[in-house]
């Protein structure tokens, strides 16, 4: 089953930051792929998908990370939800992980 992808306004701005910085090409590729794989099959392997602990307490809803780089210095990880019918992956944040 694909996901269709609803993307926040934050996460469309830092999508656009991302895609707009010549110094991100490798990101850029990486970002494309992991978005790609997260419509297609959120638990693949490759993703590494997991639901954020404490989350859902502090905020009401299950918000997962999945993986876009790995490995990496500040790699970035995608912050994303369920819609409420599971239809659409809502993407909340995509942010370097420290």
């Amino acid at each position: 089953m694909n996901f269709k992808l609803q993307i926040t306004s934050e996460a469309k701005k830092q999508l656009e930051d991302i895609m707009s910085a010549s110094s991100k090409k490798g990101l850029r590729k990486q970002l494309k792929k992991a978005l790609r794989l997260l419509s297609e099959n959120p638990k693949h392997p490759g993703l590494n998908s997991h639901s954020l602990q404490g989350a859902e307490e502090s905020l009401g809803l299950k918000v997962w990370a999945s993986y876009v780089q790995n490995k990496t210095p500040k790699a970035h990880r995608i912050l994303w939800t369920y819609s409420k019918l599971g239809k659409e992956i809502i993407i909340l944040q995509v942010i370097p992980h420290y």
